[in-house]
């Protein structure tokens, strides 16, 4: 069990520092964009094509947007330094997380932590029933001995005991209705563990294929509209028929899609990861 939940934080961790780093790297975008947005209007205040006030605006918005890029930098460094604490070491870059393929919920149930240490726990109080109801029957034992004797004859001895209980009721018939009991707790126990490991498949399960059509829907009709939005612009602008405010605009708007998308697919290598990690393993299972 320590060496299955070992391995699901560690991939969680994993998922974690994974996704910062990829949300520094949009950040990063947003930055230079700011800084590209803030010399072309300083270049159109000197042309008398801009204003003043153009300036400032975006001047307050590129320091916005550095300060946001510290803070996820921070994150991330948090992020990096967690995956350490599982890893024993610092990585200096994360590669993409492959897709981990579900188990089936008989699986999962079987080999979810929980219930195989219920299943262990059935086993021990069924095998000391057993011990008790056998205690409760009396144990006949039968010796025969020789032995030679100097100066005399030798001896043959033929023993037989035959335990006589005294008061079963109240002791062995007890014991063994004490065991039986333990018993009957164990399988509650183990229901409940396999009720309770079911309802975490089905809604880890569910918020993955919730998550997988959300991106879907998401990349279909907001961060396809956007990029081509972006696109749109940057031809308008080149044609002197946009605006550069329209063009900052849209390059904002694409980068803040992006980083919605982002988030949603972190949620969905969560669900995965916990689908495909809480179980035990063959190689970790008893």
């Amino acid at each position: 069990v320590s060496i299955a939940t070992t391995r699901l934080q560690t991939a969680l961790a994993y998922v974690d520092a994974f996704y910062a780093g990829q949300m520094l790297t949009l950040t990063t975008l947003m930055g230079h964009h700011a800084h590209e947005e803030l010399e072309a209007s300083r270049a159109r205040l000197s042309s008398a094509a801009g204003s003043s006030q153009e300036v400032l605006s975006l001047t307050g918005a590129r320091g916005s947007s550095e300060d946001e890029s510290a803070e996820i930098r921070q994150q991330q460094n948090a992020a990096r330094l967690a995956l350490q604490r599982w890893v024993g070491v610092m990585p200096e870059a994360l590669a993409p997380i492959p897709a981990e393929p579900p188990p089936t919920e008989d699986i999962y149930v079987a080999r979810h932590p929980s219930v195989v240490a219920m299943l262990r726990e059935l086993e021990v109080a069924t095998q000391a029933a057993a011990v008790a109801d056998i205690n409760r029957k009396p144990n006949w034992t039968w010796e025969v001995a020789y032995g030679q004797r100097t100066g005399y004859s030798d001896m043959v001895s033929f023993g037989v005991s035959i335990p006589l209980q005294v008061s079963p009721g109240e002791r062995q018939d007890r014991e063994a209705a004490s065991k039986l009991a333990l018993v009957d707790k164990a399988e509650a126990e183990l229901a409940e563990a396999r009720r309770a490991a079911t309802a975490e498949y089905l809604t880890l399960r569910s918020d993955a294929e919730r998550l997988q059509q959300r991106i879907e829907r998401y990349r279909s009709n907001v961060v396809i509209p956007a990029v081509q939005r972006t696109a749109a612009s940057t031809a308008a602008y080149r044609s002197n028929q946009a605006a550069l405010a329209t063009l900052f605009e849209a390059r904002h708007a694409e980068v803040e899609v992006q980083r919605k998308l982002l988030t949603l697919q972190r949620d969905l290598a969560r669900s995965q990861i916990q689908l495909a990690f809480r179980p035990l393993t063959a190689e970790v299972a008893p």
